[in-house]
């Protein structure tokens, strides 16, 4: 590695522009390699090209690729982002496990969602008549965006609240209350789980299985990803639910009646 290698390899995504070349690219964040790779540009074929004259020959906007690879990579604006958070061990209070949820998953899907509500009326209109799916998913898109909004908002607001007594109430004397409210949180949970994942199972089906076109332009590549993305961490999200908090909730309610 000469000595303009090393001056690459010690800048930060976020400090790049299009001029930068594949490789600059890739060593500047550890995911960005993957995720260029996931929207169909191979870096090991284009180590030295710029990232302007890749998007130029393909007709993809070189400026929406590094907005989203320095919204994705694993540092945002130099800092470690959320989603690359420790996972707590089997030991953890159920608070640093919802913490975790929130950070690493709620909020990042979250800001998911906004993505895909931004771009997909604009992808929709545009390639709506060529790519007919488009227009097929997005009744079901918009039943999931509303279903996984009431679904967060119930966590955030009730759930996790009522979790939180939990480990304030130190004695062996819990609100009875509070136990059917936990109870009735956990029928929510278990039936919200189901009806998201037939959701996110339908708008996968109506949505081309998230395959590009072998000429889509690089607004349908990303959206495609940023669906994968989401639907991947929301099933993350819900096994660690199913595993560790709700079994763990219950015996602490078991442990305090």
């Amino acid at each position: 590695m000469n000595k303009n290698d090393d001056m690459n390899s010690d800048q930060s995504l976020s400090n790049l522009t299009p001029e930068a070349t594949i490789t600059e690219i890739v060593r500047s964040d550890s995911e960005a390699g993957e995720l260029l790779s996931s929207i169909g540009l191979s870096p090991a074929n284009h180590e030295q090209e710029t990232l302007r004259s890749i998007c130029q020959q393909r007709k993809w906007s070189e400026v929406e690729v590094l907005r989203w690879l320095k919204k994705h990579g694993s540092t945002t604006n130099g800092e470690v982002s959320n989603k690359s958070r420790e996972k707590p061990d089997k030991d953890s209070t159920l608070p640093e496990w919802t913490t975790y949820l929130e950070e690493s998953y709620i909020s990042p899907n979250r800001s998911l969602l906004e993505e895909i509500d931004e771009n997909f009326p604009r992808i929709r209109k545009i390639h709506g008549n060529q790519y007919p799916w488009l227009k097929t998913m997005k009744w079901h898109y918009d039943k999931f965006r509303e279903a996984l909004g009431m679904y967060y908002a119930f966590e955030q607001e009730k759930f996790y609240p009522l979790i939180e007594r939990l480990k304030n109430n130190s004695n062996n004397n819990l609100n009875h209350g509070t136990i059917q409210k936990l109870e009735k949180s956990f029928s929510v949970i278990e039936r919200d789980q189901p009806r998201l994942r037939n959701l996110m199972k339908t708008i996968r089906e109506k949505g081309n299985e998230f395959e590009n076109p072998g000429n889509a332009c690089s607004t349908l590549r990303i959206q495609n990803e940023n669906f994968k993305i989401l639907f991947s961490k929301l099933e993350k999200q819900f096994e660690i639910e199913k595993d560790q908090i709700l079994p763990c909730v219950k015996e602490q309610i078991k442990a305090k009646s």
